[in-house]
């Protein structure tokens, strides 16, 4: 068995609880995976490595956080569950995150202003570290909070939505002000997701005074947050917070759906991931094909032509990531079951996409003759004459 040596070395030293020659053993390990050109596992190995440096280089942060009963995290009174889930920066996975230069300049700025707090407060400039992320679901809201906390190597405490809001009166605004208490004495990150369900509009109708009193007690604790700690929220439904809770963001950043561009870098670096070779015109093809279509979407279709390819073991090929396309955004309903008339109708959906894509590339993602898609496209631009 290739590498036993190794192996051997890192589960011995593991069971005797030796981390530092298990650590040892397995640098050994991934320099061999290297030189044999094995890259998959080379990487996987590399990303275990670099989270157990990120974790040994925080100790000093540890125990600063366990001096100040940071782990002892709050619960609600009444179902007597924790409000909220913590995460230390060696916890969170350094994944790459897709952003806009906008958006990208708005995250630095925010991070770049957190660093040199005590540069600014020389000058009597005192700003509030808050951050609201607003759009879409599934276009990388939470990944830039956990993100930033990353960066900044600080804890980030996620509330749990299912357990700070109480069916109790009294009961959610208490649990806010227990979470605000419980960051208040260590640098930290707090992260409100799904921040729409806390902070609605207070002349909402439909909703009970108790709305009101939440909506007043987040306002008086974001109010009365520490320079240290950081506030981030997070919603889809941006059109539903009260204005008040908008004044008290110093960033607000729209995570829109990908742009072409965007989708097209966000591919690359999947495809390289996972080891897919794709011409980098198809690639190209592919990011017009999912514009409008989130990164959660994007990636769901993407892992499930893998998975397909690794049970069927069959290589994989633009036409599997186009039906799967079609499959995910049910696009599938609108056939016929008719084999031309389908055809035509792809061939439309696939025109409106990218118009320029030619009839040899079309039959290649259909499986057909490219003179059968010149005969659909022609039909379809005489029609497109006699509409105008």
């Amino acid at each position: 068995m290739k590498y036993f040596s190794e192996i051997t070395k890192i589960i011995e030293n593991g069971i005797k609880g030796d981390t530092e020659k298990v650590y040892n053993y397995s640098v050994m390990l991934s320099k061999k995976l290297e030189k044999d050109n094995d890259k998959l596992r080379y990487d996987r190995l590399q990303k275990i490595l670099l989270k157990y440096n990120s974790q040994s280089n925080e100790n000093d942060s540890i125990k600063k956080i366990e001096s100040s009963n940071m782990k002892q995290i709050p619960f609600d009174q009444e179902s007597k569950l924790e409000i909220a889930d913590f995460m230390l920066p060696s916890q969170i996975d350094d994944k790459n995150i897709f952003l806009s230069d906008i958006q990208e300049k708005q995250v630095n700025d925010f991070i770049l202003g957190y660093e040199n707090i005590d540069k600014l407060a020389i000058h009597n400039i005192e700003i509030s570290y808050s951050m609201l992320l607003y759009g879409p679901p599934g276009c990388g809201k939470t990944e830039t909070a956990l993100k930033i906390a990353k960066r900044l190597q600080l804890p980030i405490v996620i509330a749990r939505l299912d357990t700070l809001i109480s069916s109790y009166l009294g009961s959610t605004s208490k649990n806010i002000r227990l979470l605000f208490k419980y960051i208040e004495n260590t640098p930290s990150i707090l992260f409100l997701d799904e921040f729409d369900a806390i902070a609605k509009q207070r002349d909402d109708i439909h909703e009970l005074g108790e709305l009101k009193r939440v909506v007043n007690s987040l306002l008086q604790n974001i109010d009365s947050l520490n320079s240290n700690n950081i506030i981030i929220a997070a919603t889809n439904h941006e059109k539903l917070l009260d204005e008040a809770i908008w004044r008290r963001f110093s960033t607000r950043i729209n995570i829109k759906k990908p742009n072409e561009e965007l989708i097209y870098k966000y591919l690359m670096h999947k495809f390289e991931e996972f080891h897919i070779n794709l011409d980098i015109k198809l690639i190209e093809f592919l990011s017009v094909l999912f514009e409008g279509e989130s990164f959660a979407d994007i990636d769901n279709i993407i892992k499930a032509v893998i998975r397909n390819s690794i049970i069927n073991s069959i290589k994989i090929q633009l036409s599997d990531f186009v039906n799967e396309y079609f499959n995910y955004t049910n696009f599938v309903s609108k056939l016929t079951g008719e084999l031309d008339k389908d055809r035509e109708i792809k061939v439309r959906l696939l025109l409106s996409k990218k118009t320029d894509i030619s009839d040899r590339l079309l039959g290649q993602i259909l499986k057909c003759h490219h003179n059968t898609i010149k005969k659909y496209r022609n039909k379809i631009e005489k029609e497109n004459e006699l509409n105008e």
